[in-house]
């Protein structure tokens, strides 16, 4: 089954620039390798939002219409939060246009019922790049308070990586929970993009060359059945509670899966 990716990052007025120019793709020529413009027009934006306007334009004139306080937004602010929303290649590859549509949509929803519709200040959905991505902006205003902390803090970006996939799975898109990164919010967007093309490559080792997934306490590779077997075993002996992380069974590392095809 796939996984579903949902990372993070802050925006803070310094970034929004780059950010609009690349989700509205304003550039005559562009760098990023993994961009094809000969589809950059299937490309399309989930709200409505006058796709003229600069996200730090449209950001500032929000809050500034809404906030409580006379104060000036600082000049260091959190503007908005940018949430990358995908999943793998081969989870697209079995879905519609229209289906694929639905799915970005939904994760919009997510955010628009929990963090609020008007907050959702861009949802650009990219179908020009390898694989199918939304960058979300939600500005973190609540109670006529910008804050950032105050939204998206350390227990509620958890709270996210646990719910968002059960609000999928529910809507009919069936996922998994991505594994919990507290580093990925630190990632540049070139970085995490590169993070996902190699999974992208390790999942294709497993399907195409048969690499082997699991590794057993005695380092020996194991099948999925097994693996699954085995830990069903681990939960009834100490309780549903327990943590995975203390089962000593494991998923293969990449360079295993590369060295077993080797």
């Amino acid at each position: 089954m796939s996984y579903m990716v949902a990372r993070m990052q802050k925006m803070k007025t310094g970034n929004l620039g780059g950010a609009y120019k690349h989700n509205e793709r304003v550039f005559e020529t562009h760098s990023n390798k993994d961009i094809d413009p000969s589809r950059s027009h299937l490309n399309y934006e989930l709200t409505d939002r006058d796709r003229s306007v600069s996200y730090e334009r449209q950001i500032k004139d929000y809050v500034n219409e809404n906030k409580i306080s006379n104060r000036a937004i600082r000049k260091d602010a959190v503007l908005c939060d940018e949430w990358i929303i995908t999943s793998d290649k081969s989870f697209f590859e079995k879905l519609s246009e229209e289906e694929t549509r639905e799915f970005f949509e939904t994760a919009k929803n997510y955010f628009s019922e929990n963090y609020g519709e008007d907050n959702i200040a861009y949802a650009s959905v990219h179908l020009d790049e390898s694989t199918p991505h939304m960058h979300m902006g939600v500005v973190p205003f609540q109670d006529g308070k910008l804050s950032s902390k105050a939204m998206f803090d350390k227990e509620e970006l958890k709270k996210i990586q646990e719910d968002l996939p059960k609000y999928m799975n529910e809507h009919g898109f069936e996922l998994e929970r991505g594994e919990l990164n507290s580093e990925a919010k630190h990632k540049t967007v070139a970085e995490f993009k590169q993070e996902m093309a190699g999974k992208e490559i390790e999942k294709q080792l497993v399907l195409e060359y048969g690499a082997p997934e699991y590794v057993n306490h005695q380092e020996e590779f194991v099948t999925k059945e097994e693996y699954q077997e085995a830990y069903e075993v681990f939960q009834n002996e100490l309780g549903a509670w327990v943590d995975k992380s203390d089962f000593s069974w494991r998923e293969t590392t990449f360079q295993e899966k590369i060295d077993w095809v080797k």
